[in-house]
């Protein structure tokens, strides 16, 4: 899978938020909020194929987690992704 191109993080009154580009006039009904944990993992996933297991290995190296709560952790980021329909498979 991928994240979708056409989304892009923005700091918006201090918060790190998922905006649609190239889109005007759309009625915005939610809003996508990261922390900086989802920030940093959407800048190293940005034009990457990856899956949970990628995602779970990032965690690991970048946070000093265990291999099964990082992949927990993984599979959890990506279904709010595909919740929110930021990716394509």
């Amino acid at each position: 899978m991928k994240l979708k191109q056409n989304y892009k993080v923005r700091k918006i009154a201090g918060e790190s938020v998922i905006v649609r580009m190239g889109v005007q006039n759309v009625k915005m009904t939610t809003i996508i909020s990261l922390n900086p944990t989802s920030e940093w993992l959407w800048e190293q996933l940005q034009g990457v194929e990856f899956d949970a297991q990628k995602v779970a290995d990032l965690l690991g190296a970048e946070y000093e987690v265990e291999p099964a709560v990082a992949l927990a952790d993984a599979n959890a980021w990506i279904e709010s992704l595909r919740k929110a329909d930021l990716v394509e498979e």
